[in-house]
């Protein structure tokens, strides 16, 4: 069974002029250990909501599972919180006090964030694709890394993704089927009654070549092989790369041997 979870709302980070988006978080303190994450949505984080909004009915959504949504901003390498907000603050005016919470932390409308600590990833120029099983559901062009000592910006590394491409065999099921069963040596495999299936992984390396392929159930050794050498003959597949690393995924595909492939494709 595939499970799926939604990409979570950001925060909002001012940083030399640019908002960028990043997942940051609020003092342990605000975190209490019998937080309900239990029964309905609706009581996630109910302790918090009461802690920042004062039990107000704040916006409730899949998208938010912290309950919260906040703004920072960075001034002269100091990171500070400028504001709490509900979920979806931009259609409601649920906020926390910031001077309540904070009290003498509260300094002209924003607090230094000396809680955090390590390192933090926006992301940056246009969204290369989307791809719900990625992080923030698809590659951007650029990784932006913020290192953070007590609330400090220490340091920034700028990784370049613009390599990474989507294969038109992923995303037209017509053309990979196409491919796959124009490419089988039907002269190999033996007239059959029935219809078997070999179920193939296999994953790409930087060039988008396929490179990795493994059997995760097979019939025997003349079909399993002939199922791999069909889909490492597929010309391109995708180049996924995160903080200008690839990132390996992988797919798995059943090819199908049939009498009904064969009549179709074979050439």
């Amino acid at each position: 069974m595939d499970i799926y979870a939604t990409p979570q709302i950001h925060d909002k980070l001012i940083y030399k002029g640019d908002t960028l988006y990043v997942y940051l978080h609020l003092p342990d303190e605000f975190y209490k250990p019998d937080t309900v994450r239990i029964d309905s949505f609706v009581y996630v984080n109910r302790e918090l909501n009461i802690n920042l909004f004062g039990g107000k009915e704040s916006c409730v959504s899949t998208a938010c599972g912290n309950g919260y949504s906040c703004t920072w901003e960075i001034i002269d390498n100091q990171l500070y919180l400028t504001g709490i907000y509900s979920c979806c603050y931009d259609n409601d005016s649920i906020q926390a006090d910031l001077n309540l919470l904070f009290k003498e932390r509260f300094i002209d409308g924003k607090v230094k964030a000396t809680w955090i600590d390590g390192n933090f990833t926006s992301r940056k120029g246009e969204r290369l694709f989307y791809d719900h099983d990625l992080f923030d559901g698809g590659i951007f062009e650029y990784d932006l890394e913020l290192n953070f000592e007590k609330g400090i910006l220490k340091n920034t590394y700028l990784y370049d993704n613009r390599k990474s491409r989507l294969s038109e065999y992923s995303t037209n099921s017509e053309k990979l089927q196409k491919h796959i069963y124009s490419n089988i040596n039907w002269d190999i495999i033996p007239k059959q009654d029935s219809t078997i299936r070999v179920w193939v992984e296999f994953s790409s390396n930087i060039e988008g070549i396929i490179d990795e392929v493994k059997v995760r159930k097979g019939y025997n050794e003349l079909y399993n092989q002939e199922a791999i050498r069909v889909i490492k003959s597929i010309p391109e597949w995708n180049i996924y790369l995160v903080k200008g690393k690839l990132l390996r995924q992988k797919w798995t595909i059943a090819v199908v041997f049939s009498e009904e492939r064969r009549n179709k494709f074979k050439k």
